[in-house]
């Protein structure tokens, strides 16, 4: 049985993880040949990916989740957590390991690492009757709904909060 396993600093978890060796900034690498996939669903992914994840990694600020090696995950979640915003920034799942729970189990460990019961979470048009029984089952609300956050022309689904349009986030 695969157990979720947060790869970003909580609670001391940081001086855990060092000291069993765990290499965050070497796990974000390993990770990304599977996310870089995503660039196609949020062009300047990558770009976020490396300049505000993995950062956000080293200082607590962002949490990386993953059931199963990061080399090849069945599904990981990225997380924020600062003074400004408490977001689920990415739930994948790989498809041939949809429909088994791994992606509510992360989204619950992420959303108790963030510390707030309904964080902010956004879902692209094309994966929401897929993702709302889920968002249902935790109890998210959905309070918006934008065109053109991510992609031109493309709704996003805003759970929890409010998001602004940015298009090249």
């Amino acid at each position: 049985m695969d157990i979720p396993f947060n790869l970003g600093p909580r609670h001391g978890t940081d001086r855990l993880l060092a000291s069993r060796g765990i290499d965050l900034i070497g796990c974000a690498h390993d990770v990304w040949p599977v996310l870089r996939s995503l660039e196609a669903v949020y062009p300047g992914f990558g770009r976020w990916y490396w300049d505000k994840v993995v950062p956000g990694l080293a200082t607590g600020e962002r949490g990386l989740f993953l059931i199963g090696p990061a080399s090849s995950p069945k599904a990981l979640a990225i997380a924020k957590r600062d003074s400004g915003e408490r977001k689920v920034c990415t739930l994948w799942v790989k498809p041939s390991e949809r429909s088994r729970g791994l992606g509510r189990r992360l989204l619950e460990e992420a959303v108790d690492w963030v510390g707030v019961g309904r964080p902010l979470f956004t879902v692209p048009q094309e994966r929401y009757a897929e993702l709302l029984p889920l968002t249902q089952k935790l109890g998210f609300r959905e309070t918006a709904r934008v065109e053109s956050l991510y992609r031109p022309g493309i709704v996003e689904h805003i759970f929890n909060g409010s998001q602004t349009p940015t298009l090249s986030s």
